[in-house]
């Protein structure tokens, strides 16, 4: 009894595990424009959040579509069930590692946005609003993060007020305020 008429029984599990993989491919690429689709895994590798690890559902899905693909289009060209299956094992685990190494990437590219205060100790800048001179509050300052240009709160200790346009360096940092000091010219 034939599986699917003009298929022979191989042929037309590949055939539907490709076609099923493709699918699914297919709904979760769609459902990511409409959501954080994380397939709820567990992160079985260790990585940033749910669906980074290489067991995700993702590098799962991956590792059908090449197999069912590799599978089915070898048993097209050669007729033989165990290459087809060799093959088929081997683009799906070059799919599942693929996978597996963009997801990774990807979700390692995200930032929260956030910048620890820590971070802007010994990046310089230049004062934006005048800062008063001995640790009086009401300047602001200009510092150029890695990641973004940041306009926060300053205070110096010097004796002179430091103008608009002063190139400084970030010496303190403590919740949403600098100490800077004027870099020598």
């Amino acid at each position: 009894m034939e599986l699917m008429p003009g298929f022979d029984s191989a042929r037309a599990i590949f055939c539907t595990i490709a076609w099923a993989a493709t699918l699914l491919a297919a709904l979760m690429f769609i459902i990511s424009f409409f959501t954080d689709f994380d397939g709820g895994d567990a992160d079985a590798a260790g990585g940033d959040g749910p669906d980074t690890g290489m067991f995700s559902f993702r590098a799962v899905v991956g590792f059908f579509l090449g197999f069912g693909w590799g599978a089915y289009i070898c048993q097209q060209i050669s007729g033989n069930v165990m290459i087809a299956c060799g093959v088929g094992l081997g683009v799906g685990v070059l799919m599942f590692i693929l996978v597996a190494m963009l997801i990774r990437m990807i979700y390692g590219l995200r930032s929260d946005g956030n910048i620890s205060p820590e971070s802007l100790v010994g990046l310089t800048g230049t004062v934006y609003v005048t800062i008063p001179p001995g640790g009086e509050s009401g300047g602001q300052v200009q510092v150029a993060h890695p990641n973004q240009l940041i306009t926060i709160a300053a205070v110096q200790k010097g004796s002179e007020p430091l103008s608009s346009g002063t190139r400084i360096t970030v010496v303190e940092s403590v919740a949403g305020q600098v100490t800077v000091q004027p870099i020598s010219q």
